[in-house]
């Protein structure tokens, strides 16, 4: 203690002196009481004491270092509406789970009284067995005692998306025929073919050329009665 000023007295003993001179640096040592109590701030293997502290009822040690700042820092208010359907999705948040309650009356059509499905939306990679079984934990322990889990609902969601895309093409349109005959229209004259076959060539043919030359007829032969 050479060059520290003390009141002990000369005949003190070595346990005195030495108390005296750890007492002597005290108020060089840190002290961030602030920053301890802080979830953000607080140290990271302190955090485990910080959530006992805050009465944390799930806790993982596999979590991320902001996951479990997260989760202490919603410790609070999870506890304010524990019990409520609100409660039970904002406990499923903080653990990164984010879900949406939906009570029996909320169903179409309705399910059976006092239950309620957890539907959660996950990315395509899904869920693992693990994660399930914390959803399951943290629903019964933040559920009211009145209500029960009817199931969970769980839909993936993919980040992709369609690619718009534009191929440029050139080439030469080429129709081929069989050699079968077709009408004005283009359509197969088929059914001339199979009557040919049936009644003759001939026959067909000159049946044919009859009907056209009706029809090419009938407008100039055409009468209307004057009484009509």
């Amino acid at each position: 203690m050479t060059g520290t000023v003390t009141l002990l007295p000369s005949n003190a003993s070595a346990l005195e002196r030495a108390v005296a001179a750890a007492d002597a640096r005290i108020s060089t040592t840190p002290t961030p009481l602030r920053d301890v109590w802080n979830p953000i701030t607080c140290p990271a293997n302190l955090l485990p004491w910080l959530a006992f502290a805050y009465a944390v009822d799930e806790w993982d040690e596999t979590w991320t270092t902001e996951t479990k700042r997260q989760v202490i820092s919603q410790a609070l208010e999870v506890k304010r509406t524990k019990g409520t359907p609100g409660g039970v999705q904002s406990a499923l948040a903080a653990v990164g789970l984010p879900a949406r309650v939906q009570e029996w009356f909320q169903q179409a059509p309705f399910g059976a009284p006092y239950t309620f499905r957890v539907h959660v939306e996950a990315e395509q990679v899904g869920f693992s067995a693990a994660q399930i079984a914390q959803l399951r934990r943290v629903v019964h322990q933040y559920k009211n005692t009145r209500s029960h889990l009817d199931g969970v609902d769980i839909t993936v969601r993919t980040t992709g998306g369609p690619r718009p895309a534009s191929v440029a093409l050139a080439g030469v349109e080429a129709r081929v025929s069989d050699g079968t005959p077709t009408y004005e229209d283009g359509l197969s004259a088929l059914d001339f073919l199979v009557d040919g076959a049936v009644n003759g060539y001939a026959t067909t043919a000159d049946a044919a050329d009859q009907m056209q030359t009706i029809l090419r007829e009938m407008p100039a032969k055409l009468t209307i009665p004057s009484d009509l």
